[in-house]
């Protein structure tokens, strides 16, 4: 369960139903805020770089920390956050930290889909026919080590997918004990 105060990252590939998981959970909280964490990479006018290239790393570790210092803000301020957003292994260290050094329970889910479908869900939401990024970005959560606990397969219809989302918030293995 997600209470007011707390911050429930929902990360995993593109196309892997972050955004309609993330909406399911945050309206099931007496106050809660889906964060869609897609638009402060949005808000780069200039000199953007695709997340998911070596040179991004520097623009990537700022958007983690002003998105963090948002949800943190919501929580502090009495709501539940669902974080939807790419927050991999990688940056889950300093996200956490931060969040627990403003004493912020945080909750993490990992959404994996088969590649497959994945990619199916990229082409159809982006119109595009190149996934490079997506694949790239797809890669990055295939072998998750001691964080598979915390993975959902988002194969299924969603309603499906967000009964287990709710099962596994339920049962205290999405709790990030950093």
């Amino acid at each position: 369960m997600l209470n007011c105060g707390e911050v429930l990252i929902v990360s995993g590939p593109p196309g892997s139903g972050k955004t309609t998981v993330s909406a399911a959970l945050a309206s099931g909280c007496e106050r809660g805020v889906h964060m869609e964490a897609d638009w402060f990479f949005r808000f780069i006018r200039s000199g953007f770089v695709a997340p998911w290239l070596p040179d991004a790393h520097s623009q990537n570790e700022a958007v983690m920390v002003v998105a963090t210092d948002a949800a943190a803000a919501y929580a502090e301020a009495g709501y539940a956050v669902v974080w939807d957003g790419i927050v991999g292994s990688w940056f889950l260290d300093q996200v956490a930290s931060r969040l627990g050094d403003r004493k912020i329970r945080v909750q993490y889910l990992i959404l994996r889909p088969g590649r497959t479908t994945a990619m199916g869900r990229v082409r159809g939401r982006d119109d595009v026919d190149d996934t490079t990024g997506a694949e790239v970005m797809y890669a990055q959560f295939t072998d998750l080590g001691e964080l598979e606990p915390h993975v959902v397969s988002s194969d299924g219809p969603p309603a499906q997918v967000i009964e287990e989302c709710r099962a596994a918030l339920a049962d205290g293995r999405l709790e990030l004990n950093r």
